[in-house]
């Protein structure tokens, strides 16, 4: 260094001792420094426009700070260290000259080789953009936001400043477009470890480790680099409504490996195996019949499942929780949390199933019922409940019985029970059927009267009016509810023309019964037979004895005629 340059402090502008001409001669002599020539110089000042290089001539070059975007200078750049520049300009009487140039283009040939050779590449995050992260690799390269890390990227900015490892996935040298990703570097070293781990654990073995990750049929533990899945039927030996209620994310526990899918890569875990089994001698300390307290812990639709003791479950159906509107009484009364006393009905210990009742501590007031009531047995009760099929009334042993719809009339067809019955009236039954094992009583309404067709044999009289016409013959009812059909061949005594119907609707008729089917519910009569008996009974009151027996002939000639035709 010349003791000018060290009175002028390192300037390196041309000073007023300094000329053009001065300058051109020098760099005559060194023909190498020229704009576009690469060289390897050493920093010997700062000033105020930048870096001071010494270029082994009169005068000395400068790499200006406004090379440096948001006056960022890279560490490797101070005093004393050498570095490669490039010359940029020779003109204004400044040689200006360029480290980043020089840094861009080695960085772009070592990015070109790294993404050919699929190498590795240091980076650092500068800032997060809109779908990813600009990141400096000696040079500008784009990080989406998919290719950061393995999870979800959620707090962008804790990533910023940081200094990774990155692979090159696509490289364009003249666009200048690089794009890198994390992710599929940690995705390899994951594989690796989960290789390597799979290679090393056994199963049988205890191990801890950390809940991942919580879904809705267990929970995934990481042992060190492999995720195992701890299904929600091995977290506890009793039943686990919501892993929630036992695990939360971050938690250690210490698992049991029950199985190894080395080809998936799958690891089956255990928390109850490690626990003393409560059904090996559950049918011993909870045999059937017994009545201990339990405590209600989830309630669905069925039922309710009940805790007997700490890790033992029985379950309590809807239908056994009270001998009588058993649904409704549930509902209202069973809650979570709750504590009741269960009796024990059933034990399955291979299903790992307990069946409890409520209802059972109780009387049966179905076999109360049945000591009370018997078939045929008239009663009053209050009408509970109404159903497509019938009406359901409450009797005075606190039990329900079902009027059938087709026991609320002989005679009428009833569609609705609503539209005989209202709900809370008292009414008359019959008792038909008392059943304690099914727990019902079939009771009726119109067996509180006489069926009316039991009054109807064959020879009974009848009268009544023509209510329907039909191509074979009509109908008359005899009584509300009580048809019998009139053929038209026994519609009348005397001879009429075939097709011809001698009765209309709306007719007074009277007739005889000569067809009685109570079990199809079907009378048929005729007024043929009736008007021939009636006719008989005039001829034996008011004719003579001989006269009486020729029209006893004529008749009887009659009738046989009758039937040869018919």
């Amino acid at each position: 260094m010349t003791q000018k340059k060290e009175l002028n402090k390192m300037q390196t502008v041309f000073t007023e001792e300094s000329t053009m001409e001065e300058l051109m001669s020098e760099m005559r002599e060194t023909p190498e420094i020229k704009p576009g020539a690469k060289l390897t110089v050493a920093i010997i000042a700062k000033s105020k426009e930048g870096f001071v290089v010494d270029l082994g001539t009169k005068v000395d070059g400068l790499i200006p700070f406004s090379e440096y975007e948001g006056s960022v200078i890279p560490e490797n750049i101070k005093v004393g260290a050498q570095i490669k520049v490039k010359v940029m300009d020779m003109r204004g009487g400044q040689i200006k000259l360029s480290h980043k140039e020089v840094a861009s283009e080695e960085a772009f040939d070592n990015l070109d080789k790294a993404f050919k050779e699929k190498k590795h590449i240091n980076g650092t995050i500068v800032k997060a953009v809109k779908g990813g992260f600009i990141v400096d690799v000696g040079a500008q390269a784009f990080l989406p936001m998919s290719q950061a890390d393995i999870s979800q990227v959620k707090d962008p900015e804790k990533y910023v400043g940081k200094i990774y490892q990155f692979l090159v996935l696509e490289f364009d040298k003249y666009k200048r477009q690089i794009v890198v990703s994390r992710r599929k570097i940690l995705e390899a070293q994951r594989d690796e470890k989960k290789k390597f781990l799979l290679a090393n654990l056994v199963e049988g073995q205890i191990i801890d480790g950390a809940v991942s990750d919580i879904v809705k049929f267990g929970a995934f533990i990481d042992l060190g680099g492999i995720d195992g899945l701890l299904h929600i039927g091995e977290i506890a030996w009793h039943s686990v409504n919501k892993v929630e209620d036992l695990l939360r994310k971050g938690q250690t526990v210490r698992v049991k490996i029950i199985n190894i899918d080395r080809e998936k890569g799958k690891i089956s875990l255990s928390v109850k195996s490690l626990l003393p089994n409560p059904w090996e001698s559950i049918s011993e300390k909870f045999p059937i019949g017994m009545i201990t307290k339990g405590k209600i812990v989830s309630i669905i639709d069925s039922g309710a499942f009940i805790e007997i003791e700490e890790g033992i479950d029985g379950f309590l159906h809807n239908s056994e929780y009270a001998w009588n509107d058993s649904v409704a009484e549930m509902k209202k009364n069973v809650k979570k949390g709750k504590e009741i006393d269960v009796k024990i009905t059933a034990v399955d210990v291979e299903n790992k199933k307990i069946s409890l009742s409520v209802k059972q501590i109780t009387a049966n007031p179905w076999e109360e019922a049945y000591k009370h009531y018997s078939p045929g047995m008239a009663v009053k009760g209050k009408v509970e409940n109404f159903m497509p099929f019938g009406a359901f009334i409450k009797l005075p042993e606190g039990v329900e019985g079902l009027v059938h719809i087709s026991d609320f009339s002989w005679t009428k067809k009833i569609n609705r029970p609503q539209d005989m019955l209202k709900k809370g009236d008292e009414i008359a039954v019959v008792v038909l059927e008392v059943n304690p094992q099914k727990e019902k009583i079939s009771l009726s309404i119109k067996h509180n009267t006489t069926d009316p067709y039991k009054k109807y044999k064959n020879g009974t009289m009848v009268k009544g009016k023509i209510t329907r016409a039909l191509d074979f013959g009509v109908f008359m009812e005899i009584e509300e509810g009580v048809e019998a059909l009139i053929k038209n061949s026994e519609a009348t005594a005397e001879k009429v023309e075939r097709g011809v119907q001698v009765l209309k609707v709306g007719d007074e008729a009277q007739a005889q019964i000569i067809k009685c089917d109570i079990k199809e519910r079907k009378l048929e009569a005729s007024v043929r037979k009736l008007e021939r008996a009636q006719e008989r009974e005039l001829v034996k009151k008011y004719s003579n004895q001989s006269v009486k027996q020729t029209l006893g002939d004529i008749l009887v000639s009659e009738e046989e005629s009758e039937s040869i035709q018919e």
